[in-house]
């Protein structure tokens, strides 16, 4: 028996003991802008949004139009909602990665206005740089 490494994740296997590797994926993962970045057991009967439901649901800054799944073999499939509803008609597989993206476009208004009054503050001093002389 092999001495233990001393890390918490380490597995101590004793004799009669049996390591088992599932011949395919049993989960669904689900990360990006969602509450909780999280693996769920996969369920059939199961949807793209339930998945991110059980994630806790997207953030304020998710970008909600381009969800997107990438297969177990790499491959991605895009969102293929229909416009009239936002609900998916991706199938999800074992193994499948839900990738909710940034909503690059989306500017917090803290920022944008700090970005004003600084435009504005120079403008001010510039004018008042002019007059003085």
């Amino acid at each position: 028996m092999r001495e233990p490494m001393g890390s918490t994740s380490d597995v101590i296997l004793r004799d009669g003991d049996e390591l088992l590797i599932p011949k395919f994926e049993q989960e669904v993962t689900v990360i990006g802008e969602v509450q909780n970045v999280t693996s769920h057991l996969y369920k059939p009967n199961l949807t793209r949004d339930n998945y991110i439901a059980m994630s806790g649901g997207m953030t304020r800054r998710a970008d909600t139009g381009r969800i997107y799944v990438v297969r177990a073999n790499g491959s991605v499939v895009i969102n293929e909602s229909h416009r009239w509803y936002s609900s998916s008609t991706v199938q999800i597989r074992p193994g499948d990665t839900i990738v909710v993206p940034l909503n690059a476009e989306h500017l917090p208004l803290l920022p944008l206005w700090q970005a004003v009054t600084q435009i504005i503050y120079n403008v001010a001093i510039a004018a008042a740089a002019v007059h003085s002389f």
